[in-house]
């Protein structure tokens, strides 16, 4: 839902960029069609931010800083552009703060769209290069041992205890997801199986993936 909000954002704010376009070109029949959906467009972009800022606040600590600052800089320039807009009585001075806000929103935009590219990027890469390796356990000593995986989006955190060379109980300390909280039944199926490298749960993947890569890095042992 928030990439889906933050797609209605974006296309709420070429609508109505499009405006002074439409003007420069004398596009006429286009342009009278945006001043009189101007002011519906605008509500909804605002209704459509606070969404979007609802949606993805959880989620926020598994973004990098890049994508923070740009989203606050956006909120914060969308927030001045209307309070100016109502402020300002002055039409001149209305226009030219108008612009001067609507192009730092557009820059803030490409800005936040780059920077979340590019975070997505890295996370699927980070996934992606995850490998599981077999764990001979009888060579383990007796003990509790922590483990942990950071992709970036998913985050999984581990305590593991091994007794006699079996794994007697996985603790999830931590586990930072978006769509994957199935994705810790996993723990259950590897104590069942005494291995790590076991089917990923169905529609969890990349999760399974994090939290069996957090369960091998907790073992004192080698491959």
């Amino acid at each position: 839902m928030g990439i889906f909000s933050g797609i209605l954002c974006l296309i709420c704010f070429c609508l109505l960029s499009a405006k002074a376009a439409t003007a420069k070109l004398h596009l006429k029949k286009m342009d009278k069609m945006l001043i009189k959906v101007h002011k519906p467009v605008s509500v909804f972009l605002i209704i459509t931010c606070f969404v979007h800022i609802f949606y993805v606040v959880p989620i926020l600590k598994n973004r990098n800083s890049p994508v923070v600052i740009s989203g606050i800089v956006n909120v914060a320039f969308m927030v001045l552009l209307i309070f100016l807009c109502h402020a300002i009585k002055d039409r001149k001075k209305k226009i030219l703060w108008h612009r001067v806000l609507t192009i730092l929103m557009a820059i803030g935009i490409i800005g936040h769209f780059t920077t979340y590219i590019i975070d997505f990027n890295n996370y699927q890469k980070n996934v992606a290069n995850i490998e599981i390796d077999a764990i001979n356990l009888k060579n383990a000593e007796d003990g509790i041992y922590r483990g942990e995986c950071d992709v970036g989006y998913i985050y999984a955190k581990v305590e593991v205890e091994i007794k006699d060379g079996v794994i007697v109980s996985i603790n999830l300390l931590e586990h930072r997801n978006e769509r994957g909280k199935r994705a810790e039944d996993i723990i259950d199926n590897v104590i069942s199986e005494q291995k790590i490298d076991v089917d990923a749960i169905s529609g969890a993947t990349n999760s399974s993936n994090v939290i069996k890569k957090a369960i091998e890095k907790a073992l004192p042992v080698s491959p």
